[in-house]
């Protein structure tokens, strides 16, 4: 399991590294929101913006990292057929399982940060501030993500 954790923890110092090399460069009011055609239609303080992205981060890290390596103690697991993955033979099998899972999928959250995060960066150097269309492919890749991670928990805990 060390490449999903590295790969996480990579993906969180990409964010801080983000936060270090571009605060000083960003305007001290910025584009902070877009509508659907990509407009800027909300302003933030600099600080705020940035305060914001690194308590997504944050945010993430806690839920896709510790909360599963602390919150996985005793039989408290809310899964399908818990009296046979929570088993004794099978309990410490079920809980890398689910660690590991919750690290993919935080993966997949911090990376669509960093790359949002880096559109609204490149989107507030210009005059007008447009983020770029490459968002929605983000998107439907992360929704694509999603979407398979949770069939692929389903189909891993159907009937024994």
């Amino acid at each position: 399991m060390r490449w999903p954790r590295r790969t996480f923890y990579t993906l969180a110092a990409l964010a801080l590294l983000q936060t270090w090399v571009y605060y000083p460069q960003m305007p001290p009011v910025m584009a902070s929101h877009w509508d659907g055609l990509g407009a800027a239609d909300a302003w933030s303080g600099r600080t705020a913006f940035f305060a914001g992205y690194l308590a997504i981060v944050a945010m993430v890290i806690l839920v896709f990292e510790f909360v599963p390596r602390f919150g996985l103690r005793g039989k408290r697991m809310k899964i399908p057929h818990a009296e046979y993955w929570l088993a004794p033979e099978r309990i410490a099998h079920t809980r890398t399982f689910f660690r590991r899972q919750m690290v993919l999928m935080g993966i997949v959250h911090l990376a669509l940060a960093v790359f949002v995060m880096q559109l609204a960066i490149l989107a507030n150097f210009a005059t007008e501030p447009r983020l770029h269309g490459s968002i929605f492919w983000a998107l439907a890749i992360y929704l694509l993500l999603v979407i398979a991670w949770l069939l692929h928990f389903y189909l891993y805990f159907r009937r024994p």
